[in-house]
């Protein structure tokens, strides 16, 4: 965490006046009972000012609190694609104000397609929370309260959490198919809060202007350094699981696919290959019946400008980069990232969106595209 904590810098906001409607007055009672309240509210809905404002009010009932901020599309705490934690230790005006202790990498903007990673990176930052000693937490969401994905994500949070009290913020009942389950139940209680008339909407193109500007501004300080695939293997990937094919078996799948082959490695269940070019689903079928198990091809473009989390000695996030060269014959990748403290790295999570140096998106991949 100290590491983390030495790369990510705060963004400087003006300090805003909290609007405070009079119907949030039982949520300020939870907040200063303390526990963990866990907060639901559509996009714009003003979570995150509520979060601001819980904050306050249990820090100043002598409460030691956190806020984990799990919207890691409109991150407040720490770079967007990640779930940041961080301790308030002072009255704040926003959530921007606080110093991330620190962050957990889920690897995209939108829980949609990552729904594991994103709750247990909630998880992660709840235990990291109470490891600082907060004995209150705050947990702001994401925006998703619409259909089937949302039931899944808030329901497995929730059960993750044990929350003592879930806060729904609402223009009309757009959540309240998030709350029905547990109405009847004694924990978590549930506060349905409308939403405060001072929210002001931002559009698709101002919430895409924000995270281009908080992960330009994380890596303006980045430099090039490369990692070793055997001190450093992938997290989240077959890639660097298995054992290298030799060249004879190489240039067997490479036949087989119908293009090049820059790196192929057996698994117990199969094989992985990383290719140039698009392969033949002829040939992947034929690979897979070769090696007793499935054929996974994975295109190089796509992992070009990956944004990846660097992991340390306990598979905590120190540091984002961009992964900008593979040395498939030296084993090796070349990352763009502002850790100074390479040592330190002791694995690699992929993304799933291609970033530019100064934050711009380049693309998005499908969700479990590196295999």
């Amino acid at each position: 965490m100290v590491l983390l904590r030495a790369r990510l810098r705060r963004m400087k906001t003006a300090r805003p006046s909290l609007d405070i409607p009079l119907s949030w007055k039982p949520a300020l009672e939870a907040a200063r009972a303390g526990g963990t309240l866990f907060l639901i509210g559509a996009t714009d809905s003003g979570k995150s000012t509520l979060a601001a404002v819980l904050a306050n009010e249990a820090r100043a009932s002598g409460r030691r609190v956190a806020v984990v901020d799990a919207d890691m599309g409109q991150s407040s705490i720490g770079p967007p694609a990640c779930v940041g934690m961080a301790l308030v230790e002072q009255e704040i005006g926003c959530l921007e104000e606080l110093s991330p202790a620190a962050v957990d990498f889920v690897g995209a903007s939108s829980p949609v397609g990552h729904l594991l990673q994103a709750a247990t990176s909630v998880a992660a930052m709840a235990r990291a929370a109470r490891e600082d000693g907060a004995d209150t937490l705050i947990v702001d969401t994401t925006g998703l309260v619409s259909g089937g994905i949302a039931r899944a994500l808030k329901g497995a949070k929730i059960r993750l959490l044990d929350p003592e009290v879930v806060i729904a913020l609402q223009e009309e009942n757009e959540a309240e198919h998030l709350l029905v389950p547990y109405r009847a139940r004694t924990r978590p209680r549930v506060l349905a809060l409308p939403v405060s008339k001072a929210v002001r909407a931002r559009s698709r193109e101002e919430r895409a202007a924000n995270r281009q500007r908080k992960l330009g501004a994380y890596l303006a300080a980045g430099r090039v350094v490369e990692l070793s695939w055997d001190k450093a293997p992938v997290e989240n990937s077959a890639w660097t699981s298995g054992e290298p094919l030799p060249g004879h078996m190489c240039a067997y799948a490479e036949e087989c696919v119908a293009c090049e082959v820059l790196h192929a490695e057996r698994r117990a269940d199969g094989v992985f290959l990383i290719v140039r070019g698009q392969p033949e689903p002829v040939g992947l079928r034929k690979l897979a019946g070769s090696f007793g198990g499935t054929a996974r091809a994975v295109e190089a473009a796509s992992l070009a400008n990956l944004l990846v989390g660097l992991l340390g000695a306990r598979g905590e996030t120190v540091a984002l980069g961009i992964l900008e060269v593979v040395d498939y014959r030296r084993r090796c990748t070349t990352v763009y990232t502002p850790l100074e403290e390479i040592e330190a790295v002791k694995g690699v999570r992929l993304g799933a969106i291609q970033l530019a140096r100064d934050g711009t998106q380049l693309a998005a991949g499908e969700p479990g595209v590196a295999g």
